[in-house]
C-alpha cells in the first residue's frame, strides 16, 4: 500500500449499489480491481447497470455477512463498508438504524477478520460530529440525530474492534456529497431536475450551510484511504472546508441549468433535527493522503447537470421527476 491505484486488489464492498458505494465500485473497476459487491437478492443495481459482468455479487444481507465466505480465495485485500440506513433524513425507524448501522457494522467487521482482509475502510458521516463549523477529526462527537448517533457508534465499535483484534480499520467521513446517481429526493438532484424544466426550486429558508463535495472526489478519497500506508488506523474528513448556504447552491443550479428557474425560499418547512451549519477541515486527508478535491462547487454542479441532461434523464429513477 502506498499509491491510490486499486489495480490487482481483491475488494469487498457493502452498500455498493448505493450512491457513494457505486461511485467507489466504478473507481475500483476502472483501476483493475477484482470487485465483490455484497447486496441483498432484492437490491436494485441500477447505478451499476453499465458494469454487468465486471463485478461479482455476493448475495447476503448484513445480518448474514459474518458467516459469508469469499469464493475462490482465502482472503481479500480490502473491505469498504458503505452500507448504512437513514441517509434520508425523514427516516426515523430507530430499530432499523441500530440494526443496519451498528449491528451491521459488527457483522462486517467479523467478516473482514474471518476472511483475513488486510484493511477495513468504514465510510462514516459528518453527522457523527453533529452541527458545527470547521470540524476536524479531533472534534467531539455530538450528533443531534439518531442517524448520526448510530454512525458514531459504528465508528467507536470499529476502532475498539481494531485495537482488540489487530484489524487495520480506517474511517472516512464525507460531508455533503452530491453528483451523478444521487437519490432524486435529495436537494441537488431535486434542484437540477426542477431547473432543467424551468420550474421553481422550492426550499426552506436556505440559510443552512453545507460543505459540498463531489462524489468522484469522495471515491478518490476512499481509494487513497484504502491504499496509502499513512492511512492505517486513521480517521479522515472528506470535505472542501468551504461553507455554502443551501439557498446559494440552489441558485447556482438554477443559473447553470439555464431554463429560467427561480428559487422559492420558505416554501418548505425545515426538517426536524436538521444540522443548521456544518463544515469540515480537510487538512489531515491532504497531508497524509495527498487528497485534494478536484471540483469546486460550480464545476461539480456543471458536470452533474450535464450528466442529468444526458444519462440521468433517461433513467426511470429520475424520469417521473422530469414530467
Amino acid at each position: 500500500m502506498g499509491a491510490e491505484s486499486l489495480a490487482g486488489m481483491t475488494v469487498v464492498v457493502t452498500g455498493g449499489t448505493g450512491f457513494v458505494g457505486s461511485a467507489f465500485v466504478r473507481r475500483a473497476i476502472h483501476d483493475g480491481a477484482q470487485v465483490n459487491v455484497v447486496a441483498r437478492s432484492a437490491s436494485n443495481h441500477w447505478r451499476l447497470e453499465g458494469l454487468k459482468g465486471r463485478y461479482t455479487t455476493l448475495a447476503a444481507s448484513l445480518p448474514q455477512l459474518a458467516q459469508l465466505t469469499l469464493p475462490g480465495r482465502a482472503h481479500a485485500d480490502l473491505m469498504v463498508h458503505v452500507a448504512a440506513e437513514g441517509v434520508n433524513q425523514s427516516f426515523d425507524d430507530l430499530d432499523a438504524l441500530v440494526a443496519t448501522n451498528v449491528e451491521g457494522t459488527v457483522q462486517a467487521l467479523w467478516f473482514a477478520l474471518r476472511n483475513r482482509i488486510r484493511r477495513f475502510v468504514l465510510i462514516g458521516s459528518s453527522g457523527e460530529y453533529g452541527p458545527g463549523e470547521n470540524l476536524d477529526e479531533s472534534s467531539r462527537l455530538d450528533p443531534n440525530s439518531e442517524y448520526g448517533a448510530t454512525r458514531a457508534a459504528a465508528t467507536l465499535l470499529a476502532r475498539s474492534f481494531a485495537i482488540r483484534r489487530g484489524l487495520d480499520v480506517v474511517v472516512v467521513r464525507p460531508f455533503a456529497v452530491y453528483g451523478p446517481f444521487e437519490a432524486p429526493y435529495r436537494l441537488i438532484p431535486y434542484a437540477i431536475l426542477r431547473g432543467l424544466l424551468g420550474e421553481p426550486i422550492e426550499i426552506s429558508s436556505g440559510t443552512q450551510t453545507r460543505d459540498y463535495v463531489h462524489v468522484d472526489d469522495v471515491a478518490e478519497g476512499i481509494a487513497r484511504a484504502s491504499t496509502f500506508e499513512a492511512a492505517a488506523n486513521g480517521i479522515f474528513n472528506l470535505c472542501t472546508g468551504i461553507q455554502t448556504p443551501v439557498g446559494d447552491a440552489a441558485a447556482l443550479v438554477a443559473r447553470l441549468t439555464g431554463a429560467g428557474s427561480t428559487v422559492e425560499k420558505n416554501a418548505r418547512p425545515p426538517i426536524p433535527g436538521e444540522m443548521w451549519h456544518t463544515s469540515g477541515v480537510p487538512t489531515l486527508a491532504r497531508t497524509r493522503l495527498a487528497w485534494v478535491p478536484r471540483f469546486d462547487l460550480a464545476d461539480g454542479l456543471s458536470r452533474t447537470i450535464d450528466w442529468f441532461r444526458s444519462a440521468g434523464s433517461q433513467m426511470s429513477e429520475y424520469r417521473s421527476s422530469l414530467r
